[in-house]
């Protein structure tokens, strides 16, 4: 499912899988915890980039844990953004995932905006960044 659909959407189907508690953590975001947390980390995210899609590229599992590679990529002011992703999730005895974290190299995006001026204040709004101060500012 693109991630695109999950903003349309009440529910979604990180909603099946995330224990309500879920500690998420992430380049260039506050670690957060819970569901909540993560849909307004998620509307951030697609309210700068909207037509964000991400495309599983491999995955492996072991014991309590899961490994998808993904490769997530959208426009920013009509220049097409792509990285890669690896996500770690933690899952308890009931299948749950208690703990989310994402790697990946923040460069590629962090020049993309800072190379396109027209999208820094989008940038600010999101919540995304500067991230520290604008989220002293939103709260």
């Amino acid at each position: 499912m693109p991630i695109a659909s999950i903003r349309r959407r009440r529910w979604s189907p990180w909603d099946a899988l995330l224990a309500e508690d879920v500690e998420l953590n992430q380049p260039m975001v506050p670690p957060t915890r819970g569901r909540r947390a993560w849909g307004r980390e998620a509307e951030r995210l697609l309210g700068f980039l909207p037509d964000l899609r991400g495309e599983v590229l491999s995955w492996a599992g072991r014991e309590d844990r899961l490994f998808i590679e993904l490769r997530l990529s959208g426009t920013l002011r009509g220049k097409p953004l792509a990285f890669r992703a690896v996500d770690e999730l933690w899952l308890n005895a009931d299948g749950w995932v208690t703990r989310r974290d994402s790697f990946f190299d923040s460069m590629p995006v962090a020049r993309a905006v800072a190379a396109s001026p027209g999208a820094w204040l989008a940038w600010w709004r999101s919540g995304l960044g500067p991230l520290t101060g604008r989220r002293r500012f939103q709260r």
